[in-house]
């Protein structure tokens, strides 16, 4: 039985490419558009991910998120360090302001002060060469996040930023982030130096958590004892996400997106595949006659319905993953395809044969065997 249904499948060459195409379609456009949605939701907390030794960030109370930033006092360093499984902690300054470029033009860019001695929060890719010069005078170091407009912009050039002289003392990469400010680092003094002046200065504690503790536990421990908010970076990465999934148009514009891709590939594959049964069903109506029992017509269709959607789920995985593969992690789209994605295309995918395939046997085991003689 299963050969015949294969053969009765593949005869009918026009519906059968009709079938893959729809099924194809719709699971590449929901693997495609879900994975730029992941791409942008984690660039949304890449800062926080370029870390990986900060265990636990430290930060203002009301700090929600890594964009919702308020200065905490110094103080809160030794605090934290005092805190027990506490193996260290240290200090990272985030913050805005305005550059002239060597060609007069104006960029708002991000400067971020790290350590003097550690120098965590430097890319990560960053030449223990290039890290050395922000110690000098001046010196900060460019991340133009791989973006054209600056690409003129060279080791040695002077920038003027918040109205002071800094020299840019290499060009490094960073992961790009969800708005794709320029970035300058330099040493935690200097960023002090170049932000606008407040009372509060410091940004961020980040502590690391010694063998045996739970971070959670230290986290909280923490909080107690400063009186600050704490966060374990995992924690702090999924609240950046979510504020700008409840907070923006992002998750609804992608939703609509995907919901047409899944409602074009249905509606395809489910009138494509009924049309295809209900052209053969004088062949299901002589097996029928033939004594073929009703379980057996059921397994067919299922069969059918199950080869055509496994292969147009599988191409359509495959041209989404060759689109990522050709994707570089510093373009200006994001792209990240994750198993969550290939399942959820996969339920979809099932669902929608299982559906077409439930009308289709409907229709099958209604059919009266004298039809053969019609």
């Amino acid at each position: 039985m299963n050969s015949i249904a294969l053969r009765m499948l593949l005869g009918d060459t026009t519906k059968f490419l009709a079938l893959v195409f729809g099924l194809t379609f719709s699971t590449t456009l929901v693997i495609q558009q879900g994975s730029i949605f992941t791409g942008i939701l984690r660039r949304a907390g890449v800062a926080i991910e370029s870390i990986p030794q900060a265990d636990i960030w430290v930060m203002h109370p009301a700090s929600t998120h890594y964009d919702a930033r308020r200065p905490i006092e110094d103080t809160a360093l030794q605090r934290v360090q005092g805190v027990e499984g506490v193996e260290w902690a240290q200090r990272l300054f985030v913050g805005a302001g305005s550059a002239q470029l060597p060609d007069g033009s104006f960029t708002p860019v991000q400067i971020i002060g790290v350590e003097r001695d550690s120098k965590l929060g430097l890319p990560e890719k960053t030449d223990p060469a290039q890290a050395a010069q922000i110690e000098t005078q001046d010196a900060v170091l460019w991340d133009g996040m791989s973006m054209a407009a600056y690409q003129h912009i060279q080791t040695g050039d002077v920038l003027q930023i918040n109205d002071l002289r800094a020299r840019i003392g290499g060009v490094v990469q960073g992961a790009r982030s969800f708005t794709g400010m320029p970035a300058v680092y330099t040493t935690y003094e200097r960023a002090l130096e170049f932000a606008p002046g407040e009372r509060k200065r410091l940004t961020y504690v980040l502590a690391h958590v010694r063998p045996g503790y739970n971070h959670r536990d230290v986290a909280r421990s923490i909080e107690a004892a400063t009186g600050l908010g704490a966060k374990t970076a995992s924690d702090f990465f999924w609240s950046t996400v979510f504020f700008f999934m409840r907070n923006t148009g992002i998750a609804l514009n992608f939703a609509v997106t995907i919901s047409l891709g899944l409602i074009v590939g249905i509606a395809v594959a489910g009138q494509t595949f009924y049309t295809f049964t209900n052209e053969n069903i004088k062949h299901f109506a002589s097996l029928k006659a033939m004594g073929i029992g009703r379980q057996s017509l059921v397994r067919m269709v299922l069969l059918q319905a199950l080869v055509v959607g496994l292969i147009g789920w599988g191409l359509g995985c495959g041209i989404a993953a060759v689109f990522g593969a050709n994707m570089s992690p510093d373009s200006v789209l994001a792209f990240l395809l994750t198993p969550h994605l290939l399942l959820i295309s996969g339920v979809t995918t099932l669902a929608t044969v299982l559906g077409a395939a439930a009308l289709s046997i409907r229709r099958v085991l209604h059919v009266e065997p004298a039809m053969v003689f019609k």
